[in-house]
């Protein structure tokens, strides 16, 4: 099975192709252009590269975010239109569970995003069967009411989902460094390892697709939704208006 995977929730635009897990051909694209920009053209060489075309393509995997508002729907709208024009199955696939399945060691997953501004996209996941991921998914903010970052928010989101103790948990994500001294001060409290990425995000992202196909998690386009972990900044800055208008 040939699968095209698409991930703009980033800066980094992600083009992949590969035949079942097997990679074809990865772009990526970290210039200062819009996705809207850059996104078609790098699935044209992708295409080029791979001597395929879209009439090859046998299942389009997405990324759903979380992430950039924009680039998120752009990501979406693209696989949207290859489905419907060909009639292909679609997959969608969050950035966070992207990360996760890096893990294989039984335990906790905590994967998190960096949303700027002392918050992050956290998921908190535990592996099961045939590594399928149970999942939280959330905004969380790091800083306390004075708005200094802090260990116990993410203390408090780890007790809420942690069910049975003495399993070690597991940090990847870019937020690890962004708050490295928070999660320093959580290393004296408990059982954790920080990991690194063993593999790219896009090719992780087609490996998930393919397994979610293969356990009849595909359909139409009508499935593929954005995942919105907090409010736009248009829709804060609407809010805070009001708010003064009062």
């Amino acid at each position: 099975m040939k699968i095209l995977t698409i991930d703009t929730s980033s800066k980094n635009a992600i083009v992949v192709i590969t035949e079942n897990e097997e990679k074809i051909v990865e772009l990526n694209n970290e210039e200062e252009k819009t996705h809207s920009q850059k996104l078609m053209p790098m699935i044209e060489e992708a295409f080029q590269k791979s001597k395929l075309c879209l009439d090859d393509i046998e299942l389009i995997v997405c990324c759903l975010g979380p992430g950039s508002f924009t680039g998120v729907r752009i990501g979406i709208a693209t696989a949207k239109a290859f489905a419907d024009s060909k009639n292909i199955p679609v997959v969608g696939v969050n950035a966070l569970e992207g990360l996760a399945y890096n893990i294989e060691e039984e335990g906790y997953i905590c994967s998190f995003i960096d949303a700027g501004h002392g918050n992050t996209y956290a998921g908190f996941f535990e592996i099961e069967k045939n590594r399928e991921l149970q999942q939280d998914l959330t905004f969380l903010s790091l800083t306390d009411e004075n708005g200094k970052i802090t260990e116990k928010k993410l203390i408090a989101f780890l007790e809420k989902n942690t069910k049975e103790e003495n399993k070690p948990i597991y940090f990847i994500g870019d937020s690890i460094n962004s708050y490295a001294e928070e999660f320093e001060k959580l290393k004296n409290q408990n059982d954790y390892e920080k990991v690194d990425q063993k593999s790219s995000l896009g090719i992780t992202l087609a490996k998930i697709g393919y397994t979610k196909y293969k356990n009849g998690k595909s359909g139409n386009s009508s499935i593929l939704s954005p995942i919105y972990l907090r409010k736009s900044q248009a829709e804060l800055a609407l809010e805070e208006k009001k708010e003064k208008e009062k």
